[in-house]
């Protein structure tokens, strides 16, 4: 009887999964049976606080409590007892119980998921102090093991120009606005929204960076949508190591870059 125990414990691993964003923005990193796996960890962790939390109440609570000379039973055994006194069999008086008990217990463990999930919620959002920033909070955790994904959030964060090379050798200088929503099965590989400052092209033979198109006007409403799949790298752009790098080009972008530095400013 004890098998029947197997569905609320993945049940409630799976509700941890889902609901609780400790782990709902991680799971996308476990495939296959370790993703179930992991799932009935969490179940089996629900199960076994479920257990401690009736042990303590069993052991160290009254089973009864008096309201108004109201004697109120709180005792889960003697309930369970009480509601199958008619059986007279005692081999199914027995199996009753273990019914019962499994269904108690079962019950129990879906809510502990469910506590468990809604107290890192509070806990996340206190922490934070608002949606947003409890969501950028949990990318930094999730992204700092991905270098090119860190790069990008770090863009996201402090508006920090990205030079981004393309497959089709197309080449991007910009900074992050958007990134993809963290989900279950992808998590952030997926597109990233730039706002650009100029955009060009790599040399076919050297791979040299020229640069043909420059956006003076930045505004939020200009943005460029890229799939992360066609990003074959991205690195930090620095005007003041570019002009070192490239002293011929410089004048057809200095007052680019100065515009862009006095509109943060």
């Amino acid at each position: 009887m004890l098998a029947f125990l197997i569905l609320p414990v993945l049940v409630s691993g799976f509700i941890v999964c889902n609901y609780n964003p400790n782990f709902y923005y991680k799971i996308h990193r476990y495939q296959g049976q370790y993703l179930y796996f992991i799932s009935a960890c969490l179940g089996v962790a629900s199960l076994l606080a479920f257990s401690v939390i009736a042990f303590i109440a069993h052991k160290f609570f009254p089973s009864t409590i008096c309201i108004f000379n109201w004697e109120i039973t709180i005792s889960i055994a003697i309930l369970l007892e009480s509601l199958i006194l008619e059986v007279q069999d005692e081999k199914a008086k027995a199996n009753l119980i273990a019914f019962a008990w499994i269904v108690v217990i079962s019950l129990g463990t879906i809510l502990i998921a469910y506590f468990w999930s809604v107290c890192s919620r509070a806990r996340l959002h206190i922490k934070a102090g608002t949606l947003e920033k409890s969501k950028i909070l949990l990318m930094s955790k999730v992204l700092s093991d991905n270098p090119m994904d860190k790069l990008f959030f770090e863009s996201y964060l402090y508006s920090r120009p990205l030079l981004l090379s393309l497959n089709s050798r197309k080449v991007y200088v910009g900074t992050i606005n958007s990134l993809g929503e963290l989900n279950e099965s992808s998590g952030m590989d997926q597109e990233i929204s730039l706002i650009p400052i100029m955009s060009g092209y790599r040399n076919e033979d050297t791979l040299e960076v020229h640069f043909t198109t420059y956006y003076e006007v930045i505004a939020t409403d200009l943005n460029i949508v890229i799939r992360q799949d066609q990003i074959l790298s991205a690195s930090w752009f620095d005007f003041d190591i570019y002009k070192k790098l490239n002293p011929r080009k410089i004048s057809s972008i200095s007052s680019i870059w100065t515009t862009l530095c006095d509109k943060k400013g």
